[in-house]
């Protein structure tokens, strides 16, 4: 009986299945009849670039590649509709007619924000965003470039900033650092984007994956700590995460740099001997070998440049031992852009 009653209630989608491919036969047909002897020699070398969320299909003649035709757009056979959403060339006024209107296959409507839409049919909920209807579901792709621009030496606070008479926000250099994050929560990737309402079952799908730099360690000698916000976890959410870290010693930080062949920065130093990491009250199990920024004469300040990180286990107690993330440095550069409220990098 359950078998029965499941069968019943899958047959409007197996008519629905069925008469979108008699349609699409039906086209197929009739593109063979339309279609000129010879494609056209104007076919561009590269895809066309569509709007947002419309794909580039090739053309029923299987000439050229054109950008899909949208429900109550003209069609042809060089401009096909999107099939994808269950659209077709609507020829029924005319059947003689070289061009039709993009139809939709009968499906279920959608509803958003309070406003029914027809399947196959394409809205713009803002100028943010670029949405479609495909059988009662509703998809959106964002207009604006979903980029993120990193801290840099020459651009320590970059934030995002509305421009007049335009809907997307563009990038500026702020000189100024604020708060103790160096201006990181001025990126688009600390800040929460409206949902448009669409509910996703797993948000990791559609997550954009965004992850700022580093932050520069809290101190300029001995162990300090940095941060960074990214949303690389199963639930996509923006969160704070610290790391050890230790520029140079501090015991070389009043030592002179090394005068080699005129040279008035010692860009970075290597630890002779195998040392044990030291964190408040913490011992590292194991020792190591890091590699330290060295210092200028000339009044540049030289940073860690690129840079890694491992998990370290320190023992800070009779058995009671932690597991750490600290900075790995690899490189370190020498530059003028020198933290303001640390005079002991210069």
């Amino acid at each position: 009986m359950q078998g029965a009653q499941s069968s019943s209630l899958d047959l409007p989608k197996q008519c629905l299945c069925l008469a979108f491919l008699l349609l699409h036969l039906l086209g197929q047909v009739a593109a063979a009849e339309r279609c000129p002897s010879s494609c056209p020699a104007t076919c561009p070398p590269k895809p066309p670039t569509c709007a947002p969320g419309v794909r580039a299909v090739l053309d029923d003649c299987s000439c050229c590649l054109v950008c899909a035709r949208q429900r109550g757009e003209s069609c042809s056979v060089l401009l096909p509709c999107e099939e994808s959403r269950g659209l077709f060339c609507d020829r029924r006024a005319d059947p003689s007619a070289q061009t039709g209107i993009c139809m939709a296959v009968e499906g279920d409507n959608c509803v958003f924000d309070g406003v029914i839409y027809q399947s196959g049919e394409t809205f713009q909920p803002s100028c943010k965003y670029q949405c479609a209807c495909q059988d009662g579901q509703v998809g959106c792709v964002p207009r604006c470039e979903e980029d993120l621009l990193l801290p840099q030496p020459d651009c320590p606070a970059p934030r995002k900033v509305k421009v007049p008479g335009e809907c997307c926000e563009k990038w500026i250099c702020d000189s100024k650092e604020t708060g103790t994050l160096g201006g990181l929560q001025t990126l688009p990737a600390y800040r929460t984007e409206a949902t448009l309402g669409v509910a996703v079952s797993d948000s990791s799908i559609n997550c954009i994956e965004q992850t700022t730099e580093w932050s520069a360690c809290s101190k300029s000698c001995g162990m300090g700590f940095s941060t960074r916000v990214t949303n690389r976890n199963p639930h996509c959410e923006m969160v704070k995460q610290t790391r050890l870290c230790m520029v140079r010693p501090c015991d070389q930080e009043h030592r002179p740099p090394t005068d080699k062949k005129g040279k008035k920065c010692l860009r970075s130093i290597k630890s002779i001997k195998a040392i044990h990491l030291q964190f408040e009250n913490c011992t590292s199990l194991n020792t190591y070998k890091p590699r330290f920024c060295g210092i200028c004469s000339d009044g540049r300040c030289c940073t860690p440049h690129n840079t890694k990180t491992i998990q370290v286990e320190f023992q800070c107690s009779p058995g009671q031992i932690l597991k750490k993330p600290v900075m790995v440095i690899g490189t370190c550069t020498c530059h003028n852009n020198c933290p303001h409220s640390n005079s002991s990098f210069l």
